[in-house]
C-alpha cells in the first residue's frame, strides 16, 4: 500500500513565496532624493560703531541652515569694508558687486559654540586725517565646511567722526557707601585737533576678574568730569574706565577707554557711637541702656568701666548685641564710670559713647 504524503505545509509555503513574489513585482523604484544642503542663513544682525580710532562690529551667527536644519557646520566667516565720500541718501549703502569698493577686510574660523562675536577694525594703514567724515560700510558672509554661503549680511554703516582722544586715568576715593570717582578730560582729538566744548563722560565699571569693559553707570552722559558710584558693596573689587562721548547729528560716539583703575573696597569704616546711654542704680547692681545702632554690619557693643580714678577696662570680652548691660560686681563706695563701643564685623570700632556715673552704697 502506498502512503501518501501530507500536502498542507508545502502548500502554505508554495503560497507565502507567491504572495512575496507579487509584492515585490508591484513595487516601484522612487525618483532619488537630492542630497541635503546644510548652507548657514546669512547673518542679519551685523552693527557697526566707532570707538576712537577704530570701529567695532558685532553679530550673532545663525543658529539653522537654510533648509530649517541646525546649522552644525559653520566653517569661516569673511568680512567686507567699502570706504567712500558720504552719499546723498540717508543710510545709503553700496550694494556688493564687482565694481564696487568693497575690500576684503579679514577672513577667520567661525567660532564653535560662541553665538555672538565682536571684531575691531583697527583701520590698520589708513591716515585717519583722510578718512575721517567719508563713510564707511561693513558686511559678512558666513560658509559651511565645503566653503558655501547663503549670501551677504545686512550692510551696517557709519560715518568716522574725529572723537577727543581717551580720558585721563581714573581717581578714586572710596567712602563707606559710595566711591567718588574724578577723571582729567582730553584736550585733543584722534586727528589733533582741540575738543570742542560740550563732550560729556561715560562711566564704566567691571569685576577684576574681567578684561572686558564693563556695565554703563550712569544713565545718561556725565557732563562734569566726577562722578558717584552709589552702588558699591564694602569687601567688593572694582574696576574703573571712562569715554568721552561725543553727540553728533549721527548718534553718540564713544573715545576709546582711559587707563584702568582699581579699588577693593575695604571696610575701614567704623559704625557711630552709641548713643544716650544712661545708668540706673539698684541695689547690689548698676545698669546700662543705650540706644541701638543701625548699621547694617553692626557686629555688636563693648562696654568699659572706670572705678574710681582708676583707668577705663573692658568688661565685655565678646561683643554683645544687646542694647543693655547689667553690672553686678561694682565696687562699693567709690565713683563708678561707664562707656560704650560699638564694633562692626570687621572689626572697626567706633568712638566712646558720652560718659554715665554713680555711686554704689
Amino acid at each position: 500500500m502506498t502512503t501518501a504524503t501530507p500536502a498542507g505545509p508545502y502548500l502554505r509555503l508554495g503560497s507565502l513565496l507567491l504572495l512575496f513574489l507579487l509584492t515585490a513585482a508591484c513595487g516601484k523604484i522612487g525618483e532619488p532624493l537630492p542630497p541635503l544642503i546644510r548652507i548657514p542663513r546669512p547673518i542679519l544682525d551685523l552693527t557697526a560703531r566707532q570707538q576712537g580710532g577704530e570701529v567695532i562690529l558685532g553679530w550673532t551667527l545663525p543658529h539653522l541652515n537654510t533648509d530649517g536644519s541646525t546649522a552644525a557646520t559653520l566653517a569661516s566667516i569673511e568680512i567686507y569694508r567699502s570706504i567712500r565720500e558720504p552719499s546723498s541718501a540717508a543710510g545709503a549703502a553700496p550694494s556688493l558687486g564687482d565694481s564696487d569698493p568693497w575690500r576684503v577686510l579679514q577672513t577667520e574660523p567661525a567660532p564653535g559654540r560662541q553665538e555672538t562675536r565682536s571684531i575691531r577694525d583697527l583701520l590698520e594703514g589708513q591716515d585717519l586725517s583722510r578718512v575721517l567724515g567719508r563713510e564707511f560700510s561693513y558686511a559678512v558672509k558666513v560658509f559651511n565646511r565645503k566653503g558655501q554661503t547663503a549670501g551677504l549680511s545686512n550692510i551696517a554703516t557709519l560715518w568716522l567722526q574725529p572723537v577727543p582722544q581717551s580720558p585721563g586715568r581714573p581717581r578714586l576715593n572710596p567712602a563707606e557707601e559710595f566711591v567718588e570717582i574724578s577723571w582729567a578730560p582730553s584736550t585733543s582729538n584722534i586727528d589733533g585737533s582741540p575738543v570742542a566744548a560740550g563732550v560729556a563722560f561715560n562711566l564704566y565699571r567691571a569685576p577684576p576678574e574681567g578684561s572686558h569693559t564693563g556695565s554703563l553707570l550712569n544713565p545718561t552722559p556725565v557732563a562734569g568730569t566726577s562722578y558717584r558710584d552709589g552702588s558699591v558693596r564694602l569687601g567688593e573689587t572694582y574696576v574703573y574706565r571712562v569715554r568721552a562721548v561725543l553727540e553728533t547729528d549721527r548718534g553718540k560716539v564713544e573715545s576709546r577707554d582711559s587707563e584702568e583703575a582699581t579699588l577693593f573696597h575695604r571696610d575701614v569704616f567704623p559704625p557711630g557711637p552709641p548713643r544716650r546711654l544712661a545708668l540706673v542704680a539698684g541695689r547690689e547692681f548698676l545698669s546700662l541702656a543705650w540706644y541701638p545702632n543701625s548699621e547694617a554690619d553692626l557686629a555688636g557693643y563693648h562696654v568699659f568701666r572706670r572705678q574710681g580714678r582708676g583707668d577705663f577696662q573692658r568688661l565685655t570680652a565678646t561683643a554683645t548685641q544687646r542694647t543693655s548691660y547689667e553690672d553686678r560686681d561694682p565696687l562699693k563706695g567709690p565713683v563708678t564710670s561707664y562707656r560704650v563701643t560699638a564694633v562692626d564685623r570687621a572689626g572697626n570700632q567706633s568712638s566712646f559713647s558720652n560718659v554715665v556715673s554713680d555711686t554704689l552704697e
